[in-house]
């Protein structure tokens, strides 16, 4: 699978308001960001999954009035996105929402 294919995979993912991922076929790490080759083991034979769009929050902060996380999903992966609800924590659950745009946000459950 070329880096042209993956994105038109997440972009149809996204469109479907789904969290796609990538899971290594040859090692089993998953990871988030677009990419063809495995970072953790240089495999080429990975495929594309959907999440269960569950994690916690792993590191926050906070610019003008709006949160930004890094979390970690349950599926073993950390994303970075903004995160919307009060009192944000480390460890607190988030649930992966499509607000406005096609990208994927946090909601604090």
């Amino acid at each position: 699978m070329d880096l042209k294919e993956i994105y038109q995979v997440y972009n149809e993912k996204f469109n479907d308001k789904k969290l796609p991922y990538i899971e290594c076929n040859n090692c089993k790490y998953n990871f988030y960001y677009p990419r063809n080759v495995c970072p953790k083991c240089g495999s080429y034979n990975i495929k594309i999954n959907e999440s269960n769009g569950n994690g916690t929050i792993y590191s926050y902060t906070v610019m003008n009035k709006s949160t930004w996380a890094i979390v970690s999903l349950n599926e073993g992966f950390k994303m970075y996105m903004n995160i919307y609800g009060n009192n944000p924590e480390i460890n607190k659950k988030i649930k992966i929402i499509f607000e406005d745009s096609k990208l994927p946000c946090g909601e604090i459950i």
